[in-house]
């Protein structure tokens, strides 16, 4: 597959568009045999995601890189299922820790702690540098390339950050999506937690807050949503929670 060529042909995408198309491909050119997808290779890939905004940012990836590659579009509109709002998966904090333990090396250990304790993006994390970092919190160029500041008021992961990115030269957190894809399956599998991929640690963050008593406009602030309505599912989320919690004491 052409990557490469397809991004820079697409040069006038957003940068967070281009990481995630590149991110897509890649997943989808790993499972070939051939240098390019067959419908069956497409077809196989995407049933992998079922439903969900998931799938539908994976097709249209997909599609566009058809439509590059001067291919038709053959598959049919109702083939995959259309997106719909789901409650996200999460992790709890203890199981965020047992990830952490699991750790190799402080790469791996400080991917996983500035993922969950700013709730940033892959993307947004992938693009940190050493200017990036403030006394008090973490900027960066977020959704629709605007600026954002992640408050940190916790001082021990803060000085353990700056440490670690005096280590570091260019980018903070270098690898591509992939790499870390794979790195957290492995931590998953190691610490005996579910299979999450890498935003799920922005999910969980966002529930962690909301159960900890931060309002869901604060929560909304620190995520940099646009609308209070994407915020608003984590309210549900802890409303679960706490049904299942009343279920387990008998009311």
């Amino acid at each position: 597959m052409n990557i490469n060529g397809f991004i820079k042909h697409y040069d006038g995408l957003s940068e967070l568009t281009k990481v995630a198309y590149d991110n897509t491909l890649t997943m989808l050119e790993r499972r070939l045999n051939t240098n390019e997808p067959t419908d069956d290779d497409v077809r196989e890939f995407l049933k992998e995601f079922k439903v969900g905004t998931t799938l539908q940012r994976h097709k249209s990836a997909i599609k566009r890189y058809f439509t590059y590659k001067q291919r038709p579009w053959t598959f049919d509109s109702k083939e995959f299922a259309t997106a719909h709002k789901k409650l996200p998966h999460y992790l709890r904090r203890e199981q965020i820790e047992l990830l952490i333990e699991h750790a190799q090396d402080k790469h791996e250990r400080m991917f996983v702690k500035t993922l969950f304790i700013t709730g940033m993006r892959i993307a947004e994390l992938r693009s940190l540098t050493k200017d990036s970092l403030e006394p008090d919190g973490v900027k960066f160029i977020g959704k629709r390339g605007k600026e954002r500041f992640v408050p940190v008021l916790d001082a021990d992961f803060m000085e353990e950050l700056k440490d670690y990115a005096r280590e570091c030269k260019g980018k903070l957190f270098p690898q591509r999506y992939y790499n870390y894809w794979l790195e957290l399956r492995r931590l998953c599998l190691e610490a005996g937690v579910e299979m999450v991929s890498p935003h799920t640690l922005r999910h969980s963050r966002a529930v962690d807050l909301v159960s900890r008593g931060v309002s869901l406009g604060g929560v909304q602030t620190f995520l940099g949503h646009e609308q209070p309505g994407t915020t608003l599912i984590y309210s549900q989320l802890t409303q679960r929670d706490l049904k299942r919690e009343l279920e387990r004491i008998g009311g």
